[in-house]
């Protein structure tokens, strides 16, 4: 069986990373022939980190032309096209609905696109359906949690977690007593306005805790509260993770965050740690509230349950070990790779 995947990045953005790159071993091991081909290339992700946006969006414009070329010349030769969202954002349906015409293809959701083409008035006129056309048509549909099966109307869905390797996660967590206690958050600098959310509960914390926000992949300040900034490094990450004692995730929430997977929070939770997070689809179903960690609703929560964790190293241990389990037994490759391999065979 030869597989194209039309990914939104390549291998450096994340999100093709996780839920495309890192199963191609278990592709190939089924005899899954794979041709990996991104709308983005790795060099308009790293101009985006290096904020050099006219750079970037020379190179979108020129790999929009390059993918539509590639469409034309080259769908014959595989027996099922996956596609990552859409073949091209704020595109009209019936060009790609041209593009993929007689073809046999399948989506993968872990961002609802739809959002911005709902919410915005001018683009709802022109684009407002597009989604929902792509998915009638398709094959099958994987989409990162379960509030895609309210959403998108079809019985082509198949639910596909972003997950973790746990042999990447494989040293175990000390819950050792600390001098300072050290709540991380992961993200990039798009995500970082998030923590705005939980700055009030930080600071308050700050007065009463020594306390420390360990920030990675992002630069923002939080007054009264002790900042450690990191740079996201794949080869450090999950070092920079085990360090610290909670890890947060707070979102607002918007259609846009509803179609969210909580990645951080399974990154977190491999890692041993408790977590924190706001209530969202996604991290409702990623979390077992008062087990491995807290769902909260509002500045009063974050603040209540992040001091319960804080004073208690005991139940930090108790949920962050409940939390490697559960991703141990629920969002890891090893327990997805076959069955994603599965759905591509089988639908």
């Amino acid at each position: 069986m030869k597989v194209l995947f039309l990914t939104k990045y390549g291998d450096a953005g994340p999100s093709s990373r996780y839920r495309f790159y890192n199963y191609q071993p278990y592709f190939e091991e089924a005899g899954i022939s794979c041709c990996f081909k991104p709308l983005l290339s790795n060099d308009y992700v790293y101009s985006l980190y290096k904020k050099q946006k006219v750079k970037a969006l020379v190179k979108s414009l020129f790999s929009v032309f390059k993918r539509i070329f590639f469409l034309l010349f080259n769908l014959k030769e595989y027996d099922l096209i996956i596609i990552e969202k859409e073949l091209f954002p704020n595109v009209p349906y019936f060009v790609e609905a041209y593009l993929l015409k007689s073809k046999l293809y399948a989506l993968d959701f872990d961002d609802y696109v739809a959002t911005s083409y709902k919410e915005n008035k001018i683009k709802s006129f022109f684009f407002e359906n597009k989604i929902q056309n792509l998915v009638a048509k398709a094959k099958l549909v994987t989409v990162g949690n379960h509030w895609y099966f309210e959403e998108l109307k079809g019985d082509n869905l198949r639910y596909l977690p972003t997950v973790v390797d746990l042999e990447k996660y494989a040293k175990p967590k000390q819950y050792n007593e600390v001098d300072i206690l050290t709540i991380v958050w992961i993200g990039s600098p798009s995500t970082a306005k998030y923590l705005q959310l939980v700055a009030s509960a930080l600071e308050k914390l700050a007065e009463k805790y020594t306390i420390k926000l360990k920030i990675i992949g992002a630069n923002i300040n939080i007054e009264k509260v002790e900042v450690e900034l990191v740079s996201w490094d794949s080869t450090t990450e999950a070092e920079e993770l085990l360090s610290a004692d909670i890890g947060i995730m707070p979102l607002t929430r918007t259609m846009w965050e509803n179609g969210k997977c909580g990645f951080k929070l399974i990154q977190y939770m491999a890692s041993g740690l408790p977590v924190v997070a706001t209530s969202v689809p996604a991290n409702e179903e990623i979390v077992e509230d008062d087990i491995n960690g807290f769902i909260v609703n509002n500045d009063e929560d974050w603040y209540n349950k992040l001091e319960t964790l804080i004073v208690n190293r005991n139940l930090r241990e108790q949920f962050g070990k409940s939390g490697r389990d559960r991703i141990e037994n629920y969002y890891s490759y090893q327990v997805w790779g076959n069955r994603y391999v599965n759905i591509i065979k089988n639908g």
